[in-house]
């Protein structure tokens, strides 16, 4: 008997910690910005070409498989699968060489927004600045998002492979440096 009331204890405390946590991130807004910046240890016209091979994004970018859809009409269009989860995108460059926005097309996931990249130039580096406008649809991503991940780590990480990008190989199409 005192067996079935440990048992039925412990599951009364995981359905409330599980509707605590959803009614908190029901709670939260469904809309969120937030930015990160590293200095590339590159040039920006390195900078910019690496940002655009987007084929060549798994050589810098560790566990990234990527599928090219299409490129036309200045945008490409293209799937990234990482840690088993696929994500479609779409990259324009509305400031040849300076700005890059990479939004999420696939309406059914239960996050979606874009992010602006935008470059500029610091000597021979180039402080590279994200810009995230995101949306969180679902109130249990929205929870840990907020409190456990931080609505910056995937840009931390994406900006901090750049940076180790940068010692490890030439960006491609890049010109030389002199």
């Amino acid at each position: 008997m005192k067996l079935l009331r440990w048992g039925f204890s412990i599951v009364a405390i995981v359905v409330l910690v599980g509707a605590a946590i959803y009614g908190i991130g029901a709670s939260l807004p469904l809309h969120h910005s937030a930015h990160a910046e590293r200095l590339a240890s590159m040039p920006t016209t390195a900078v910019a070409a690496r940002l655009r091979a987007v084929r060549d994004y798994p050589s810098w970018r560790p566990g990234l498989l990527l599928v090219v859809t299409s490129e036309n009409q200045g945008a490409i269009t293209y799937i990234e699968t990482l840690d088993g989860d696929r994500i479609a995108y779409r990259l324009t460059e509305p400031e040849h060489g300076r700005r890059f926005v990479s939004a999420i097309t696939d309406e059914t996931l239960p996050f979606g927004g874009h992010w602006t990249i935008t470059l500029t130039p610091q000597g021979d580096s180039t402080l590279v600045r994200i810009e995230e406008d995101g949306d969180i649809r679902d109130p249990i991503y929205r929870f840990f998002a907020r409190f456990v991940f931080g609505y910056t780590s995937s840009m931390e990480s994406y900006l901090d492979q750049l940076q180790a990008s940068a010692a490890i190989t030439p960006a491609p199409n890049a010109p030389p440096d002199h």
